[in-house]
């Protein structure tokens, strides 16, 4: 199993992207990002709302076309779930903010 690194925001607005495509000399070895776990942990008191992204754009960026994951979306608390389709990139959104921090944790297992 592989770790992607973390993320926490402790403010409204988008993380930057998380790139989770193979590197290009890898390609014809690696297997698509598609086995990833997604672990959002709040912490205690917090009082603000968030949502998990996810693109195919072949270079994410701030930029490019985002869609929010199916499950983890305008949360409050911590959540965990999967990503079980090809992507190319993952981001943390906080749609809203008062107090308290949010990390989301990405692994991608075999």
């Amino acid at each position: 199993m592989s770790a992607y690194p973390g993320v926490v925001m402790q403010s409204q607005g988008n993380s930057s992207p998380i790139d989770v495509s193979p590197p290009q000399s890898a390609l014809w070895q690696a297997a698509p990002a598609y086995a990833l776990g997604l672990i959002c942990t709040v912490s205690p008191g917090a009082t603000l709302n968030y949502t998990v992204q996810v693109t195919a754009d072949q270079l994410p960026s701030n930029n490019g076309n985002w869609n929010d994951h199916d499950i983890i979306n305008n949360q409050t608390g911590s959540k965990n779930s999967n990503i079980a389709y090809p992507v190319t990139g993952v981001r943390l959104k906080v749609n809203s903010y008062v107090s308290g921090s949010v990390n989301l944790g990405v692994a991608q297992w075999p």
